[in-house]
């Protein structure tokens, strides 16, 4: 099948890192949480706590998954309570390392780097670029789930079918340029800024105000970056832009 060239540079795929830690957690010690999400492959070792202490733990966890849901991609937020902070201290770099096994997908792509047959016909309007991130989870079986209009979890396996990742993404990239059509065009503005010797390029998002999209121009990653997006919908402050790039650079190199 040929078709025009399609732009997908703005389709970020990255590990949901983050989640997976989270899922980890749960998943060592047996915490009665997210029965909706299968559980992590291959199954990590189980080391299950005495019922109550699980179920506390549980409410802690609950809030931990809902801010990992609202931070940045890429980023592991660690808990706010002192006991689930302890425990996620204590297996982090094991679930990261476990993690780097499981999970490798590209960061970027374009058209030209999908294997054959994966999108076999071009999605959206190439005129009308939106950004768009998923975020890939080891866990087993079939599986997604939105967490915002410009953000997915999906599953490695449903990662890995052309078909099913081509009925995820379809529908929900063209809704996304249905409303951008929809909005009086106004270019976005671009800026530089440099925090602790790093250059980001930061471009906001006109038709969705408190969205930004982020480049780390000297980072080990050519156009490495990340988009965040505010629930309130308000502009960021400069000073909240460069504490939300600090946190994904330590993020990074952590």
């Amino acid at each position: 099948m040929t078709h025009e060239t399609q732009d997908l540079r703005n389709i970020s795929v990255t590990r949901g890192i983050g989640f997976t830690v989270a899922l980890f957690v749960r998943d060592r010690l047996a915490l009665p949480v997210a029965d909706d999400v299968p559980d992590l492959v291959p199954r990590v070792t189980v080391e299950a706590l005495p019922r109550d202490e699980a179920a506390a733990l549980a409410d802690e966890w609950h809030g931990w998954w809902e801010k990992l849901a609202e931070a940045p991609t890429g980023r592991v937020v660690r808990p706010a309570s002192g006991r689930l902070a302890m425990v996620v201290d204590a297996v982090v770099d094991e679930a990261r390392a476990w993690e780097e096994d499981m999970v490798r997908p590209s960061f970027f792509l374009s058209e030209a780097d999908l294997p054959p047959g994966y999108v076999p016909d071009p999605i959206g309007d190439p005129d009308v670029p939106v950004v768009y991130d998923v975020e890939l989870v080891p866990v087993g079986g079939a599986w997604h789930r939105d967490l915002g209009p410009h953000r997915l979890l999906v599953s490695v396996g449903t990662w890995e079918d052309p078909a099913a990742m081509d009925a995820l993404l379809r529908p929900r990239i063209e809704r996304l340029q249905s409303r951008v059509l929809q909005i009086p065009h106004m270019a976005p503005q671009t800026w530089h800024t440099v925090v602790d010797g790093q250059v980001f390029t930061v471009k906001d998002r006109p038709h969705e105000p408190g969205s930004y999209d982020f480049h780390w121009e000297n980072g080990p990653i050519e156009g490495y970056g990340f988009s965040i997006g505010t629930s309130t919908r308000e502009p960021l402050s400069e000073d909240a832009l460069r504490r939300e790039i600090r946190g994904f650079v330590e993020g990074y190199e952590s």
